[in-house]
Parts: C-alpha cells; sequence; structure tokens
C-alpha cells in the first residue's frame, strides 16, 4: 500500500499520477467513443442501404407487375372471344360465357391478379373473374391515358367479402372525339404488395413498410386499415415527396420516436416504396456492443492505473532521493513531507541556501563596508588606533590614499531640522546615502574620491589629488554636485573644503578645519562654498555685547511697537554680521535669555503656556544662518507681542462691557422718567455722553435713544394687553405725556396703534 501512503502525503506524486491516469483515461474513452460511433454509422449505413436494395426489389416487383398488367392486356386484346364482346352491338350470352372462360383462364396464369373484368359500355355488359358486381363510378373515370390507375375498395355479389385491390383501367381503343366503347380492369390484390413488404419489416418490431402514390395516397400498408388514406400531411411524407431523386434516406422524430426512413421511387408507375424502422431497435445489436465497448474500457483503466502508478515511480524516485537529503533535517520529528508540495519544497531549501549564501555575502560586503567606513570616521577624528582591525585591512584602506595630497571637503544638509520633521530614519538615511554617491561619482571624474559617513547631517568626501592647492575647478564641481542634490531631491546643500595634507595621519586637520569653515555657513547662508580663502573674516570685529540694542528692543515689545522691534532685529543682525562665529552665537543667547527673563511673567498672570518662551533657547541650538536667528528673535518678540495685546483686548472689552450693564440697569429703572437723557446715563456712568454713546452703539449695534424707546413701548404693551386703563396714562406710565407722540411711536414699531393692539390682545 506504498502508494496510497505516496498519494495521500506527497503533492507531486498525486498529480504525476492523477495526471497520468487522466491522461490514459482521455485516451482510452476517446478512442473507444470513436470506434463505437463509427461502428454505429456504419451499421446504420448498412442497414439503411439494406432498406433501400429490399425497397429496390419491391419496386422492380411493382414494375414487373405494370408489365404483366400490359401483356394480359395484349392477350385479352388477341383474343377473339374477348374483341366479340367487347365490340358487340347487342348481349350475347354464349360470347359472355366464353369470353368469361378466357378470363379465367389468364388469371390462372397469373396469381398477382386478384381480378380481370371487361366491360362494353354500348351494351352495358360486363363479365369477370371474381364475379364482382360493376362499378359504374369507375367506369365514369376519365384517364388522361390509355392505361388508368386507382385504389378501390370493392364488395362481392353476396356482400360477405371486401377486397381492397389496386386497378388498371384499360381503354382499347382511346378517341379524343368520341366516348370509349370497352375498357378492360385489371384488379391486383393489395395484400400481394403488401406481403411482399412485409419481408422488409419482418426483421424488426415496430417498423412500418407502405406505398404511396404522388399525392400520398396510400396503396399498401403494413397497417391494413391505412389502405387509400391520404398522409401527404405528414411532415416526413412531404419531405419524401419534395425530393426529385430516385431514392433517399434520413433520420426524423415521427410521433416523438426516432425512425429512420427509407424510400425508393418506382419510375414507371409513380409510386414511393417507404419504409419507417425505430432507430433503437434498428441498433438494438450495438447498444450490446456499447456495453462490451465499455467493459473493456473499465478493464482499460484499471490498466492505466496500475501503468500510471508504474511510471510515476519511475518518474519521481530521483525527486524523493534528492527531496529527503535536503529535508532530511528539517522534517525531523515530525511525519515526512506530510502534505507538502515537493517542488516548493526544494525551491524553497534551494532559494534559502541562494539567499543564504547572498546575505552572507551581503553581510561580509556590509560589515567590509561599515569597518571601511568606521575606519574612516575613526580616521577624520584622529583616533584611528582605538578601532580594533587587522593589520590586512588597515593596509588594504590605507593603500587607497597614496596622494601625494589629500584634502576633506564637508557637505552639510540646510534646514536640516525641517528635514528631518519631513523624513523618518530610514528615508533620511537612504537621501544622506543617496547624496554621497552622488558627490562621490561626481568627484571621481576628476579626482580619487571616498565617503566617510559622519555625523546624521554630514556627508564627507576625500579627496586626492596631485597638487597642494585646490583651484576654482573644484568649487564648479561642487557646484555641480549641490544642482544635482536640488534639482532631485529639493534639497539645499553648503559645503566647505579643508585644508589639503600630505599624509593619512594630518587628515583629522583637514577635516577640523572644514568644520571650521562651515561655520562661516552663518554669514554666508545656505548653498555657499567656504575654503580658507573664502572665510568670514570681519574687518572691524565687534567683541562687546550690544547691550543698547537690547535695551530698545525690549522697550519696542513693552510698548507693543512691530515696527520698532522689526528695525532693532534688524540692527542687531548687521552687529552680529560683525562678530565671529563664537561670538554671533554667545550675544544671541545671551539676548533670548534677557527678553525672556524681562517677559516670564506673562506665564504666570495670563496662564501662557512657558514652553512658548523656553522652546527658543532650543531653537537657538540649530540655528545655521543669520536669517534663521533673526526670524528666531523675531517669532520671540511677535509672540510676546500678540499675548500682550490679547490681554490688553480683553480687558479692555471687560470695562466696556461693564459700563454697557450699568446704563442697562439705569434705563431699566428710569425709563418711566420724562427726563430720562444720554447726559443723565452718561453722568451716571461718569464719561461723555459723546463717548458713552459711541460705546453704546459699538457694544449693543443700537442707539441709545433706540434702546429707551424700545423699552418703553415694550412696557406700554404689558399695560394695554393687562390693564384698563386709558391710552394717555398708559403713555404716562411709560415716560410719554405727548398722546399722539406716543400712538406714532408704537405704531411705527409694532404697525398697530395702542388701540388696535388692545383690542386683538382681548380677543386673544
Amino acid at each position: 500500500m506504498m502508494f496510497l501512503t505516496r498519494i495521500r502525503h506527497y503533492r507531486v506524486y498525486r498529480r504525476l499520477v492523477l495526471s497520468y491516469l487522466l491522461l490514459s483515461v482521455i485516451t482510452v474513452t476517446l478512442v473507444s467513443t470513436i470506434l463505437y460511433m463509427m461502428f454505429s454509422a456504419r451499421a446504420v449505413a448498412e442497414i439503411d442501404r439494406s432498406s433501400k436494395q429490399v425497397l429496390g426489389h419491391v419496386s422492380y416487383a411493382a414494375n414487373v407487375v405494370h408489365e404483366q398488367v400490359e401483356n394480359i392486356t395484349g392477350q385479352l386484346l388477341s383474343d377473339n372471344e374477348v374483341i366479340s364482346f367487347l365490340y358487340a352491338k347487342e348481349d350475347n350470352k354464349m360470347v359472355n360465357y366464353t369470353a368469361s372462360l378466357f378470363l379465367a383462364r389468364i388469371q390462372s396464369v397469373y396469381p398477382f391478379i386478384k381480378n380481370l373484368g371487361i366491360y362494353n359500355l354500348t351494351t352495358g355488359a360486363y363479365i369477370d373473374s371474381l364475379g364482382l358486381q360493376p362499378d359504374q363510378s369507375m367506369v365514369k373515370k376519365e384517364e388522361g391515358s390509355s392505361i388508368g390507375f386507382f385504389p378501390r375498395r370493392v364488395e362481392s355479389v353476396s356482400g360477405k367479402n371486401s377486397y381492397r385491390l389496386l386497378t388498371f383501367k384499360i381503354i382499347p381503343e382511346r378517341s379524343f372525339t368520341e366516348a370509349p366503347k370497352s375498357a378492360i380492369v385489371v384488379d391486383v390484390d393489395e395484400s400481394y404488395i403488401r406481403n411482399t413488404m412485409g419481408n422488409i419489416s419482418a426483421s424488426a418490431k415496430n417498423s412500418l413498410t407502405f406505398v404511396m402514390d404522388a399525392s400520398g395516397t396510400v396503396l399498401s400498408h403494413s397497417i391494413a386499415n391505412h389502405f387509400m388514406e391520404n398522409i401527404s400531411s405528414q411532415d416526413y411524407v412531404r419531405r419524401i415527396l419534395a425530393d426529385s431523386g430516385s431514392q433517399g434516406s434520413f433520420v426524423q422524430n415521427i410521433d416523438g420516436r426516432k425512425d429512420l426512413v427509407s424510400y425508393v421511387k418506382s419510375a414507371d408507375l409513380n409510386w414511393y416504396f417507404v419504409s419507417v424502422r425505430p432507430y433503437a431497435e434498428m441498433i438494438s445489436n450495438i447498444y450490446e456492443l456499447r456495453n462490451w465497448t465499455i467493459a473493456v474500457v473499465i478493464l482499460l483503466l484499471f490498466a492505466a492505473v496500475g501503468a500510471s502508478l508504474l511510471f510515476t515511480g519511475n518518474i519521481y524516485n530521483p525527486i524523493k532521493s534528492l527531496l529527503e537529503k535536503v529535508s532530511s533535517g528539517s522534517t525531523k520529528g515530525q511525519p515526512a513531507l506530510l502534505k507538502f508540495d515537493e517542488y516548493e519544497l526544494l525551491t524553497d531549501a534551494f532559494t534559502q541556501s541562494i539567499e543564504h549564501a547572498k546575505s552572507m555575502e551581503t553581510s561580509l560586503n556590509r560589515s567590509s563596508r561599515v569597518l571601511k567606513d568606521s575606519y574612516l570616521s575613526h580616521l577624520l577624528q584622529g583616533n584611528a588606533n582605538k578601532l580594533v582591525v587587522s593589520a590586512d585591512m588597515k593596509r588594504e584602506w590605507e593603500g587607497r590614499f597614496t596622494g601625494p595630497y589629500i584634502t576633506v571637503i564637508l557637505f552639510k544638509i540646510d534646514s536640516y531640522r525641517k528635514f528631518k520633521e519631513r523624513n523618518n530614519a530610514f528615508d533620511r538615511g537612504l537621501i544622506r546615502f543617496a547624496i554621497s554617491n552622488i558627490a562621490n561619482e561626481v568627484l571621481s571624474r576628476s579626482y580619487t574620491a571616498d565617503a566617510a559617513n559622519m555625523e546624521e547631517d554630514e556627508i564627507t568626501i576625500i579627496i586626492q589629488s596631485d597638487i597642494e592647492r585646490i583651484d576654482d575647478g573644484l568649487c564648479l564641481i561642487i557646484g555641480e554636485i549641490q544642482d544635482a542634490v536640488r534639482s532631485y531631491y529639493k534639497l539645499s546643500l553648503s559645503a566647505s573644503i579643508g585644508d589639503s595634507c600630505s599624509a593619512l595621519s594630518e587628515i583629522n586637520d583637514s577635516y577640523k578645519s572644514a568644520q571650521n569653515y562651515m561655520r562661516s555657513r552663518l554669514f554666508l547662508g545656505h548653498g555657499c562654498i567656504v575654503n580658507e580663502a573664502l572665510m568670514i573674516h570681519p574687518e572691524e570685529p565687534a567683541d562687546r555685547y550690544p547691550s543698547s540694542v537690547e535695551k530698545r528692543l525690549i522697550d519696542a515689545v513693552k510698548m507693543c511697537r512691530q515696527d520698532t522691534i522689526t528695525t532693532e532685529i534688524s540692527e542687531y543682525r548687521s552687529y552680529l554680521s560683525r562678530c565671529s562665529y563664537v561670538h554671533a552665537i554667545q550675544y544671541t543667547n545671551f539676548l533670548v535669555l534677557s527678553i525672556i527673563k524681562e517677559f516670564e511673567y506673562i506665564t504666570e498672570w495670563w496662564s501662557v503656556d512657558a514652553e512658548q518662551l523656553y522652546r527658543t533657547t532650543d531653537d537657538l541650538r540649530e540655528v545655521e544662518t543669520l536669517d534663521d536667528i533673526e526670524n528666531m528673535i523675531a517669532g520671540l518678540c511677535f509672540a510676546i507681542v500678540n499675548n500682550l495685546e490679547e490681554h490688553k483686548k480683553n480687558t479692555t472689552v471687560f470695562k466696556n462691557a461693564k459700563i454697557v450693564e450699568e446704563i442697562h440697569q439705569f434705563v431699566q429703572e428710569q425709563f418711566a422718567e420724562h427726563g430720562l437723557s444720554l447726559e443723565a446715563a452718561a453722568h451716571k456712568v461718569g464719561f461723555s455722553s459723546g463717548y458713552v454713546g459711541k460705546l453704546f452703539k459699538s457694544m449693543t449695534g443700537t442707539t441709545f435713544n433706540d434702546y429707551v424707546t424700545h423699552i418703553r413701548m415694550e412696557r406700554a404693551k404689558v399695560l394695554l394687553a393687562t390693564t384698563t386703563l386709558p391710552i394717555a396714562q398708559i403713555g404716562e406710565e411709560v415716560g410719554v405725556y405727548n398722546v399722539p407722540y406716543f400712538t406714532t411711536l408704537f405704531k411705527k414699531k409694532y404697525g398697530m396703534t395702542p388701540s388696535q393692539y388692545r383690542e386683538r390682545a382681548v380677543k386673544e
């Protein structure tokens, strides 16, 4: 049962088995189906051919009958007794008798003849060999030729027997001007044709055979009741009649059953001999063949299963051996390869091996690069002896610096604080690495260059040249690097070129000089390129702290004079431009601390966040240019001014609101006084009437007089609705003694007179 275990556990083995098995099943099934279908079609065609052949024989027999009818007619017309009967002027019993004997003698010779009859149309005499009654309707039939044909049913003279006859009517002497004088009738028994046709369907159940004429009328049928029935409305009959060929066959569903229809047309009689055979019964032996075919297919499928397992085992064994070697360690202690994809496991194993090798190679390269960068970093800082590396590595790295002159170029990212806020640590590392590559690549066109990773905001490149003094071409190359970084990363770089040295042990001095020259960025601004020649050296250095500028700036902040603040800061910047780097930073630190100390009280009195003030001391550590210093001090001063103005504004609003509230209270108490005025209210609050009027309007949005009128009219509404006092007395109650004026004020405000308002209030 090893193959069952493999099928359950090994996915690739299972796929191989299924592939072989599927291929075998498809092949066996396809070949068996094609052979079965070909044999079935060939068998049906053979049966159809046999049916047509038999029908052709029957058709030939019918043509022979037709020829015999013509021969019989010739014999009758050559006999004197028959001629005497046909053309007799009077009825003669003797002639009739002798003619009847001749008819009987002729009929005995031809067994398919059921009856022979002759008519004398002049005398009306009729004799026949069977003793049938004369058919007057038949005598009256007009035929298009000398021999006519039609089926008919007749009965014997006794009425005991009924016959189905295929009648041939012959007019011996046909004339288009005179009526016929005689007629010969040859009756063929319909059963003769039916028995002949029955030989076709004897070997098949439920088969039908019949003969029909060109109009679709049945002349003979395996089912006798269909005699003389017109079946031209049947689809398959119409298809037969529409065919101009002499024979044919087709398969069609008739009454819900699939049948094979074969037919042959008689050229002499214009009859159609038709066979309708059930398709299923016709090929019943084919179904038996199909069963045997299925049995053989099943046996072949079992053989295919065995062959599939055999072929799969032969192909799979090498894979299994390789897989056991690869997975011997990883699958220890668990079912071997349970439901594992072998190819996937092999792929993973080889991929892991390749990745492990690549990882080791990458790690070695990275470690070597890190060690190299670390060594260069320590070398630039002057403590290379503290880094423990092999002597071979030292010789390899130091062997690159052959000189004769070595120079350190220092790049710094401008506005590094914003750069740090916009990018995470990983992105910053990638950008610094990219800038280092760009600088190294551009400088390598003219110099031997090596990059060294230093501080986070620094990119350091060590170049080697043949001349001690760096020419202006280096500044152009550095400018190209700055333009490339600005184009690719939208970043500004400042660069400083250290002093050249002739020995690797002196490279620390070149690095320190580059750092010292970079301080000039404070005065030159972002994007500068500095070396010893371009370094800022003030002609008149300012060595004293600008106390006067500090005092004027603090006074301007106290008085919230923003223009003066801007002017003083600009003057302070101008003063710093004449200082050294160290003094500029120190003086700025002193100024910031003085401003914070002077206005620290606002953090306690007005709940101002102290972080707003002390954050500036942190920002001071990250200033890069005089612009940064100017913006930092301006931001601090304007933040303090905003807080001072906000406090003053809040105090003024509070005082004004208190004054307006006192005026409101005064009007509420004195609205009934006739002498209530703005002057009285101003006197109440202790300010001039002009100031109070403007203040009241600005705070409430309405004038003092309009407010007094509003209070009086509202009180009048209450009195009109709740009392029966006269209008004049109500006007006096609210401080308006002139009745017409009171009415005018009320109507202007509410759109109706006091009387109208009272009436409406009473109704409501």
